[in-house]
This record gives structure tokens, C-alpha cells and sequence, in this order.
């Protein structure tokens, strides 16, 4: 099963991205036979509604095995719990804190919506003020999304990012990452896989309009 998910080693904590060969993981009983597959436990996963806003919630215990409503990042101290969201080529970023005194992590859902509206930015605020981590001890990867190449989109895009638009085209991970460094979070690392490009690898809704999602966690 392993061969089936994508990880990249330069995070300092285990997670993965599942792959179309996983089938849909909003289907309860095809994510449950995944997570058995790799020996782990189903009832310490926590999972996100996905609005596309900017909510971001904080678990505990007492929302283990659960969907937390009205958010699209989950954020917690506990080392037991799972984190994971679905994406099909929004953003999922994964944060970690690197201070081994502050165990903390996060999992983001983060779309040009989410992004626009301050996810990330609320995101690294409760790391701070609800964890006491420092942003600059902070680790972000990116995981597969849809990439510049694929990504075409109205020209208002530019004015909402603040960005210049290469031939109407918008680069969600450079967004991300201008967003994050402003926060003072400098360890980021974006990964090269590309959702609407790569359609042996991944479910893409640019792409086929799919209601099919892969499922990316961080342990």
C-alpha cells in the first residue's frame, strides 16, 4: 500500500498524500481499509468539513474519529491525533512545529478562496498565541495541488494576490509562500507533483470535474 501515497522526506513529521489507486477517500469504508493497511488506527483521525473559508480549529481528545464543522485547518498538540484533509487541487499544507519543547501541528485545506481570506495567516496565529510556537520554528510542505501550468484563472486574480499573472495563469504555492514568510515561517517546502497534470496519479476536479477526493494527513 505504501507505493500507493506520496511522501516527501524533507518534513520533519510522518504524513502522506493518498493517490487515485486509493480510491475516493471521502468514502469512509475505502479510507478505513487505507489506514488499517498501514497499521493505523482509524478512531484517532480528525477531519475537517472543508467550506472553503478561513476557520480554523483547534483538537482535542474529545474530537477524535470525528468532522469538525464550519473549518478548513485543524490545529493540535496532541501527538495521538491524526490531522487530514481531502483535496482534488487545492492546497493541502501541512505545518509542523520544530521545537521539540512545543508540539504542535496543523493541516490546511487551502484553495484560492481560503488563501485570500486569511487561512494560513489564522493558521500561524494559533500556533503563536494558542501554542507558543515560534513561526520561524515552523515546517511547511506543500503537498500536490494544481500547479501555474494547469492553473487559468480571470485576470482580477492578480489584484486579489497582489501578484503578477503569467498568461492568466496563477501559482498557488508562491501565494502561500509570500503569505507564510510574512508571517516569519521560512522553512517551506512545496512539492513538485502537479494535480491536473499528472491524471494517472491524482483526482483533479480542474481537470474532470470529479466529486472524487485524494485525502492527505499528517500524523
Amino acid at each position: 500500500m505504501k507505493e500507493k501515497l506520496i511522501e516527501e522526506n524533507n518534513f520533519p513529521s510522518r504524513h502522506f498524500t493518498t493517490i487515485k489507486l486509493c480510491a475516493d477517500m471521502k468514502d469512509e469504508a475505502a479510507r478505513n481499509v487505507l489506514l488499517h493497511s498501514l497499521g493505523l488506527d482509524v478512531d484517532n483521525l480528525v477531519l475537517a468539513k472543508q467550506p472553503h473559508g478561513n476557520n480554523v480549529a483547534i483538537v482535542t481528545k474529545k474530537h477524535k474519529g470525528s468532522f469538525i464543522n464550519d473549518c478548513d485547518g485543524l490545529i493540535t498538540a496532541d501527538k495521538d491525533i491524526m490531522l487530514g484533509v481531502f483535496t482534488a487541487d487545492c492546497m493541502p499544507v501541512l505545518m509542523v512545529s520544530k521545537d521539540k519543547s512545543k508540539s504542535a501541528k496543523a493541516v490546511v485545506h487551502a484553495g484560492w478562496k481560503g488563501l485570500a481570506s486569511g487561512i494560513l495567516i489564522n493558521t500561524v496565529k494559533i500556533f503563536k498565541e494558542g501554542f507558543g510556537v515560534n513561526p520561524e520554528t515552523l515546517a511547511v510542505y506543500i503537498a500536490p495541488h494544481i500547479k501555474e501550468c494547469c492553473y487559468e484563472v480571470s485576470a482580477d486574480f492578480g489584484d486579489i494576490f497582489e501578484t503578477k499573472l503569467k498568461n492568466c495563469r496563477l501559482n498557488l504555492a508562491a501565494v502561500a509562500c509570500k503569505i507564510l514568510e510574512k508571517e516569519g515561517v521560512n522553512g517551506i517546502y512545496v512539492s513538485p507533483h502537479c494535480t491536473c497534470c499528472e491524471s494517472d496519479l491524482f483526482f483533479s476536479y480542474r481537470r474532470d470535474k470529479t466529486a472524487d477526493r485524494m485525502i492527505t494527513i499528517v500524523l
